[in-house]
């Protein structure tokens, strides 16, 4: 049962009849828009250990907006922004001596002459000859554009699922401002040596190291921390220093739908932003810098919202595109789609004539044939291929008799005067398109006139071909002569003198209908004329 309504949905899907257009796609649905919120942790994979709880400041965070849109049932575009403020504190000794915040560089220069140095954006920490114990808070702005792909809302066995996986990845801009706690409460750098003798091994008490260091420092992060391309904000200020790179972004994340306007996803993202300074470290011991650059992770919860019109389908990613053509063929009755009342050999879904008697031939649409267009169905008329130029009575074509040919001549010949012309006209005949045979229905109206000719011997008659205007004028020329020699032939096999007809072909040159465009038109065209004319 499955596996036919499947068939007949696909077939129904084709004709453009389940929806109503020509078509055999649905249009595609509006969809709506989501806002949302992002609220995460995140931390810096660099050169330091990195903190986001504990010890002596607040918890890391992040918190940011995203607005989101479907290109399709599987790609969608998301504009991601974020704040966030992440902190890091080693518990061993760290390299200082190419670090101009500590190695005494700027403390030198703002103490020379008491102003700041020409690219001086420091505090003065000074910890040449001492221990320096490496720290940070970081505070980060970050932009950017994703790409997602989502990865199962093409589903065969659920109308709509309720969680949804998806993979991104996105470009943007990252701006970043990094900070040290490296003085006390009265200005001077920090006593870490004396911090963190009595520990031993620097690879032993950690936990040790880390609450001692913690209890030591005030977690004020007053010191701006080393910036790859320093610049003074003023001769007589020192202002934070933000710097700015462009990001590279990538991740994957799970949502789930709650109610018909809510989603509720987990996120993980990682950018690569091309510096080594957010966590206030790139250097080691030997002067080198350190082997690679941060990577900042945002672990985040999103709760989006969706918005738009009271008409629009949910977000695409959150529709199973499958869905349409399962709910169509949950409609389907196999046996009502298939019915045909009259038996015509036309479903009635496709029948645009569905009560047709039976017996009747058809086309395609089920409607009644009328094979010469008389306005009559070749079930009822007994004569379903005759001339449709000749009147209609009763679904009967009506001839001429002979009585009423000899009455009409009898009537005209009484007027005629020997030596003139006649400018009277005899039945027409008429031929298919580009075809010079004589056709049955013309045999009646041939008779006529071989019967006529045969009563009164003493009349002459001019044959005269036509064409219509389709197809060169000397190929009609030639197909006008052909069909007025051939009704001669007839008229002489019926035992009428050949030297009474005068043969006469003028193409299409004398149309009885100008500028033809239906086929009747055309018809009354493809015509030979008998004209009586003097002896």
């Amino acid at each position: 049962m499955i596996s036919r309504k499947l068939t007949i949905a696909i077939v129904l899907l084709y004709s453009g009849l389940t929806f109503a257009q020509t078509s055999s796609f649905p249009p595609k649905p509006t969809d709506q828009w989501q806002i949302g919120l992002n609220l995460g942790l995140p931390i810096i994979q660099g050169d330091l250990r990195a903190e986001p709880f504990g010890g002596n400041h607040a918890p890391a965070f992040g918190v940011g907006l995203n607005v989101r849109k479907s290109l399709g049932y599987i790609v969608s575009l998301r504009l991601h922004g974020m704040y966030a403020q992440t902190y890091g504190m080693d518990y061993v000794q760290g390299s200082y001596a190419y670090n101009k915040t500590l190695n005494g560089a700027f403390y030198d220069a703002i103490n020379v002459d008491g102003q700041p140095a020409e690219n001086y954006y420091s505090t003065g920490a000074n910890y040449t000859n001492n221990v320096w114990v490496p720290n940070y808070k970081t505070q980060f702005g970050h932009g950017s554009l994703d790409f997602i792909v989502n990865l199962n809302n093409l589903n065969f066995h659920q109308h709509d699922p309720r969680f949804y996986a998806y993979a991104y990845a996105g470009v943007g801009a990252m701006a970043y401002n990094t900070k040290y706690d490296a003085l006390d409460a009265d200005g001077n750098p920090y006593p870490f040596q004396t911090i963190l003798e009595g520990f031993g091994s620097q690879n032993t008490s950690q936990k040790e190291r880390l609450d001692a260091l913690h209890a030591a420092l005030d977690g004020e992060y007053e010191t701006q921390a080393e910036v790859a391309n320093p610049a003074a904000r003023g001769a007589d200020e020192v202002r934070a220093t933000w710097v700015r790179n462009p990001s590279i972004s990538g991740g994957f994340g799970v949502s789930m739908r709650i109610g018909s306007k809510m989603e509720l996803g987990l996120d993980q993202r990682a950018t690569h932003y091309f510096d080594d300074l957010a966590d206030g470290q790139r250097w080691q011991y030997d002067g080198t810098y350190s082997p690679h650059y941060d990577l900042l992770t945002y672990t985040s919860l999103n709760f989006g919202y969706n918005l738009g019109k009271a008409e629009s389908i949910d977000p695409m990613w959150m529709v199973n595109p499958l869905a349409v053509l399962y709910d169509q063929m949950a409609e389907i009755d196999p046996d009502n789609m298939l019915k045909d009342t009259d038996n015509d050999g036309v479903i009635d879904r496709l029948d645009k004539e569905p009560n047709t008697p039976e017996g009747t031939p058809v086309d395609t649409h089920g409607v009644s044939l009328d094979s010469d267009k008389d306005g009559c169905p070749d079930s009822e008329d007994p004569e379903p291929f005759s001339s449709p130029v000749l009147p209609m009575e009763n679904c009967q074509n009506v001839h001429l008799t002979q009585e009423w040919v000899e009455s009409y001549v009898d009537q005209r010949l009484s007027k005629y005067t020997p030596g003139a012309s006649t400018d009277w006209i005899l039945p027409y005949i008429f031929f298919d398109l580009g075809k010079s045979n004589i056709r049955p229905d013309a045999v009646p109206a041939l008779n006529q006139v071989a019967d006529l000719m045969k009563r009164y011997d003493k009349l002459s008659v001019e044959v005269v071909g036509h064409t219509d205007t389709r197809a060169s004028e000397e190929f009609n020329m030639k197909l006008s002569e052909d069909r007025a020699r051939n009704a001669i032939n007839y008229l002489t096999s019926k035992g009428v003198p050949e030297s009474r007809l005068k043969i006469v072909y003028k193409g299409e040159t004398e149309n009885l209908i100008k500028d033809a465009n239906e086929e009747a038109e055309h018809q009354m065209n493809r015509r030979v004329e008998f004209h009586i004319i003097k002896n």
